[in-house]
């Protein structure tokens, strides 16, 4: 069973973009394999040691054992993949907007859509050039829970985020099985 979303990752950002905390001292990303096993599906850069990269990077600063680190990763991207995860691949080939997505949602979920931005970029290999097509959905997220953890949604415009290239509407690639 496929998924329409994929996660890159669960990151710390300080309200300057990029300034997050990085490399933080930590153990060695030793996950239950259960876990690996769930994570694999939305994760699909596993193969190539994106996980390993991610706690690494940025999960030995999130105040979570891997385990919960990755939990809490699979639990926020289910919930958007719940809501959105449909819509994205009926609109797959085609053209939408952030402002539709945005009422997808919150149909979903109410207040949902306040605590995301969408990423798109001009692709080099499109099937139409020049135009942008959503590569990211990020979400906002407190670092109010346990020991600093991800905790509460966050209002993305609150904390100075916002969409990036997607113009007034963008593509939405078609998924390969």
């Amino acid at each position: 069973e496929s998924v329409p979303l994929s996660i890159h990752g669960l990151w710390p950002e300080k309200l300057e973009p990029g300034s997050y905390p990085r490399d933080c001292a930590g153990p060695r990303l030793d996950l239950d394999p259960r876990l690996a096993r769930d994570l694999s599906r939305l994760m699909p850069g596993m193969a190539a040691g994106l996980h390993e990269h991610e706690w690494r990077t940025h999960g030995t600063c999130s105040g979570l054992d891997d385990d919960d680190y990755y939990r809490r990763t699979l639990e926020l991207a289910r919930r958007v993949d719940d809501v959105l995860g449909d819509r994205l691949t009926t609109l797959a080939g085609g053209r939408t907007s952030a402002a539709e997505l945005r009422r997808f949602a919150d149909l979903g979920q109410r207040g949902l859509a306040a605590t995301l931005t969408f990423h798109c970029r001009t692709l080099r290999y499109a099937p139409i050039r020049g135009e942008p097509y959503l590569i990211e959905i990020r979400q906002c997220v407190d670092n109010d829970g346990p020991g600093g953890a991800p905790g509460t949604l966050l209002d993305c415009a609150d904390v100075k985020r916002r969409d990036q290239g997607c113009g007034r509407s963008f593509h939405i690639a078609e998924t390969t099985p």
